[in-house]
């Protein structure tokens, strides 16, 4: 297979796999994505290794587990000397360019106390040029609405949130910008004319949406395009403490505007419209990859050019009582993943896979190499496919809903989730019982079989413990044949 020219990776925030093939692919349209599946190598089993954002793009980018890097928190430093694509990359002749962001709180080693560096976990990962910044501060984004005349706010200001205001106040109403305007928008007009001025030479760009992440506010016409009435209804709960741990303080308030975090409040039709203006962002996000994918036909760079999409996680969105990515839940760690690449026939990947896999694939397709990172080329199924996901319950301050719940420190208030051979097992640290799911058969993750199923649990337990022996600290032995 020929090396590919150019790179185009787009990464989507908070979304569900589920969107594009599963229970609610039916009520969104996505025909720019379908289209794209339908050309590409597909991946109908991904996994992202560990939520939530930081830590999640972290371990895309690096090709390493949580437990490897170490950043496990939004907010948690990643050591500059783990390679990333963009370090690799560069050391293939290609200019990483960032189009967004990428979640990262830098290496405070050598920065003084008070650079403004260390103030915000949203910058970019070493080796990447920020060509068009989309970090959660939304500088440029806000500098562009005022100058189409609209009412914002300050970046950082206390009434930040009303940016995120729809119109009179009312949820589900649309935003107080043009779909033109939207943060969608603008990033895709960015990253259109700063490709277009390069497209001469090769290129490679992440492109990074913050969309369908919260506030939950469409602009006009996606507010409304999905009828809430018409989407499946959540999964209900079941009867485990991990379920009061969680509810036991509010979260996620700013999911939508004058929500207070009580998740437990949320009636059905609030739940319905927050579904639907989710699916909302969802179809104006495809509306927007389309233009990119055209622009590549347009420019003749289609058929010299590897497209990669994918997700840093997904959302609960009300499945289990449950809103947000800090959950065990495969709504959160089943994400998608298509790699369209010149001479590459379509197909589908049904055995699992992870988000570590995809940087050290990439590297492959290019011509280089994967050293020092635990995933490994998805061209390659190893011996017994299975997915790990990490997850850090506790808070970074160590003072957290989870930490006095169970009255444990932080680093006690932890799960570890093992997926294989259609089982997910979930184990967690903080005295709770463990759980056990069949996921071709309950994908909600609303049956938990523990107790029927007490020798596969164990069996389940021992294939995790195995595979995070096996997997730690790989890189000395991959270094030593090379």
């Amino acid at each position: 297979m020929t090396a590919p020219r150019n790179v185009l990776m787009i990464v989507a925030d908070q979304f569900r796999a589920d969107v594009l093939q599963g229970a609610l692919a039916a009520h969104v349209p996505t025909p720019n994505l379908d289209a794209l599946a339908a050309e590409s190598l597909r991946y109908e089993n991904h996994h992202t290794v560990v939520v939530p954002c930081g830590p999640s793009r972290a371990s895309l980018l690096t090709g390493l587990y949580a437990m490897t890097h170490g950043s496990v928190h939004n907010g948690a430093p990643l050591p500059r000397h783990f390679p990333t694509l963009a370090t690799e990359l560069r050391k293939l002749g290609h200019e990483p360019l960032l189009f967004g962001y990428t979640d990262t709180q830098p290496d405070p080693t050598g920065l003084a106390p008070r650079d403004p560096a260390r103030m915000s976990y949203t910058g970019a990962a070493p080796g990447f040029v920020e060509v068009q910044e989309m970090r959660e501060e939304a500088w440029a984004w806000l500098a562009h609405l005022r100058g189409k005349g609209y009412d914002v706010p300050d970046a950082g200001a206390p009434d930040f949130d009303r940016l995120y205001r729809p119109t009179g106040g009312i949820p589900g109403a649309p935003a107080l910008y043009r779909a033109e305007d939207s943060d969608t928008a603008f990033l895709t007009d960015r990253t259109l004319a700063e490709l277009d001025v390069r497209k001469a030479r090769p290129w490679a760009a992440l492109i990074t949406y913050i969309r369908p992440h919260p506030p939950y506010v469409a602009p006009a016409p996606y507010h409304d395009m999905i009828d809430p009435e018409g989407l499946p209804a959540a999964a209900k709960a079941f009867d485990h403490p991990f379920f009061d741990a969680f509810h036991s303080a509010p979260s996620q308030a700013g999911m939508f505007w004058g929500f207070d975090g009580d998740q437990t409040a949320l009636h059905k039709a609030e739940i319905a419209r927050t579904r639907a203006t989710y699916l909302g962002l969802v179809a104006e996000l495809d509306h927007h990859i389309g233009r990119l994918l055209s622009w590549l036909d347009n420019t003749g760079q289609r058929e010299n050019t590897l497209v990669v999409f994918t997700a840093d996680h997904g959302e609960m969105l009300g499945d289990l009582g449950l809103w947000g990515k800090q959950t065990p839940f495969r709504q959160v760690s089943h994400i998608p993943l298509m790699i369209r690449a010149p001479g590459q026939a379509p197909g589908l990947i049904r055995r699992p896979t992870r988000s570590i896999d995809l940087v050290p694939t990439l590297l492959a397709r290019l011509g280089g190499a994967s050293r020092m990172m635990d995933g490994g080329d998805l061209a390659v199924a190893p011996r017994r496919p299975a997915a790990m996901v990490e997850l850090e319950l506790g808070d970074l301050s160590g003072r957290g809903r989870f930490e006095t719940f169970t009255n444990r420190p932080a680093q006690e208030c932890r799960a570890v989730v093992y997926e294989q051979d259609q089982w997910r097992y979930v184990h967690f640290t903080c005295g709770f019982a463990p759980m056990l799911f069949d996921v071709a058969n309950d994908p909600a993750c609303a049956v938990n079989l523990i107790a029927d199923h007490p020798e596969r649990a164990r069996s389940m337990m021992q294939a995790l413990l195995e595979h995070r022996i096996t997997q730690a600290s790989p890189a000395p032995y991959r270094l030593a044949g090379q």
